[in-house]
């Protein structure tokens, strides 16, 4: 996997589970089931900011200029 495609998984991963996390917490508040949920909404958000982080690290790494300069948009 090239760094083209996975910077690109990992960004739309890091959305996925964004939106993800933040619809899953009006869903719990409206069926009573607060704690356990809100708890997995959570980790969907710092799951999703830890994959944007891994992006951002692919990307400053030694090198990564070059990598990145030869994706086809």
């Amino acid at each position: 996997m090239n760094a083209c495609t996975t910077i690109r998984t990992s960004v739309t991963l890091s959305a996925l589970l964004l939106v993800s996390g933040l619809s899953l917490l009006p869903i719990a508040e409206s069926f009573g089931i607060m704690v356990p949920v809100a708890h997995a909404a959570l980790l969907m958000v710092l799951a999703g900011a830890a994959a944007l982080a891994f992006a951002f690290l692919i990307a400053v790494l030694p090198g990564g200029g070059q990598r990145l300069g030869r994706c086809l948009h």
